[in-house]
């Protein structure tokens, strides 16, 4: 029986050091289209792995830790995470052929059906995630009654020989796996949170300046129609606060991101520096859209009086926009809007001004 535990936790403990690996894959895949491919191929190599090395019961007749790691694919990764294990674990068994070929690829999709069980209805019952890891690992341990495939006396005689290692190895392994990557997931989150917080405005939800010029690191903008960038602020944000108080302030910043923010193009950056100050960026948008774009701004903000508590009163945004069809660096096309806007305040607020790139103009009328 010693040797049985050792075969079999073997590929377990391979898994747990992999924990980096998982590491990897979520950071790359998390919320990503292709997550549970990625983890259910992580599952399914090391379910060959474990299938490599198996106790030999006889010829052709196999086990290993399929099972186990079916299941913890299933449980942790979802069903289709599963799904993409399933399919490596039934490959490579009938890859491996012999008499227990039948009964190895029947006790896979029951494991699978298993596994899905607890994902589905007992992760809601059983509220401790240990206990509910331990369960799982029984629930799963049925599906080795596939060995019944085989004769009686010989489907007894696995059994007797194997099932008690079996069960023990599935229910501390599925434990052993759950500790591991809760702990994985709930770093990531914890990391992802703390990089969010730094990146982001708590007052509006906006990208704050790091959060932009990480944002803007990442975006080419559009060469063939130019790229703009609206700079913005608050007209008589002072009078506001000083009149109705600072919680009546904060509801102006509010407000002016929630109008603006769904209106926006998917493509749009869009950012509070500071203060009063908010950035809009676009990376593609023709010379000609770009007046247009920066007076439906201050219309969206002007439209409606703001309710504060038992307080009332209107609010407006001034613009400055500028726009260019060649490569500008972020704060040179802050410091043209900014330009911009201290017209469009002294010209009497509540209005855009807009300033177009010489060289990009001409190239766009040519």
């Amino acid at each position: 029986m010693a040797d049985n535990f050792q075969i079999l936790l073997t590929p377990v403990v391979g898994l747990m050091s992999l924990a980096f690996l998982f590491s990897t894959l979520l950071r790359k895949f998390h919320g990503a289209r292709y997550e549970s491919l990625a983890f259910g191929g992580l599952f399914g190599l090391v379910m060959v792995v474990g299938m490599i090395n198996p106790i030999q019961l006889g010829e052709g007749i196999i086990v290993d830790t399929r099972t186990l790691l079916l299941g913890a694919a299933v449980v942790f990764g979802g069903p289709v995470a599963g799904a993409v294990a399933l399919a490596f674990g039934v490959t490579y068994r009938i890859y491996l052929g012999g008499s227990g070929m039948v009964p190895g690829v029947v006790g896979l999709f029951l494991a699978y059906a298993l596994a899905w069980v607890c994902w589905r209805y007992l992760r809601k019952i059983i509220k401790s995630p240990v206990l509910f890891d331990a369960v799982t690992g029984v629930v799963i341990t049925v599906s080795f009654g596939a060995v019944f495939l085989f004769p009686a006396d010989v489907a007894w005689g696995i059994i007797q020989s194997v099932l008690p290692t079996l069960l023990v190895c599935n229910v501390i392994g599925v434990v052993a796996i759950g500790l591991v990557f809760r702990r994985e997931i709930n770093y990531f989150m914890a990391a992802k949170a703390l990089e969010q917080f730094a990146r982001r405005d708590p007052l509006t939800d906006l990208l704050n300046r790091r959060g932009l010029d990480a944002e803007m690191s990442n975006v080419r903008f559009d060469s063939a129609r130019g790229h703009a960038l609206f700079y913005f602020d608050v007209d008589n944000f002072k009078t506001i606060n000083d009149s109705f108080g600072h919680e009546a302030g904060d509801t102006a910043l509010a407000v002016v991101a929630a109008r603006l923010k769904n209106s926006l193009r998917k493509e749009a950056i869009f950012a509070r520096h500071g203060g009063d100050e908010f950035s809009i960026y676009l990376p593609s948008i023709k010379a000609s859209d770009v007046e247009g774009i920066a007076e439906r701004l201050c219309r969206l903000v002007a439209d409606e009086s703001v309710v504060c508590a038992d307080m009332s009163f209107d609010l407006s945004i001034s613009v400055g926009g500028y726009w260019s069809r060649v490569p500008c660096a972020l704060q040179e096309m802050i410091n043209q809007a900014d330009a911009q806007l201290l017209i469009a305040k002294s010209k009497g607020k509540n209005r855009a001004q807009v300033a177009y790139n010489a060289e990009g103009l001409n190239a766009a009328a040519a």
